[in-house]
């Protein structure tokens, strides 16, 4: 007689709107005119200067690059 209503699940509906915050953030940062490769590696000049002078007493100098060691991201 009556027709079982599909009833989205929670978690996909917020699925769908995280998808959807993601794109439009993605979009404005592109969008935006921002050099951020530039602000980046002034970032990590930045750490480098500071891992240099915390570590010049025990003779270690610790440098840090956008291509070596782990990428981060994984929790």
């Amino acid at each position: 007689m009556f027709k079982n209503p599909q009833v989205q699940h929670p978690l996909e509906i917020l699925t769908e709107i995280e998808r959807s915050a993601a794109v439009d953030q993605e979009l404005l940062l592109r969008d935006s005119g921002t050099p951020w490769a530039e602000i980046l590696s002034e970032y990590v000049d930045a750490l480098n200067e500071l891992a240099t002078r915390g570590t010049a007493d025990n003779g270690y100098i610790a440098t840090y690059g956008l291509d070596e060691g782990h990428a981060g991201g994984c929790g």
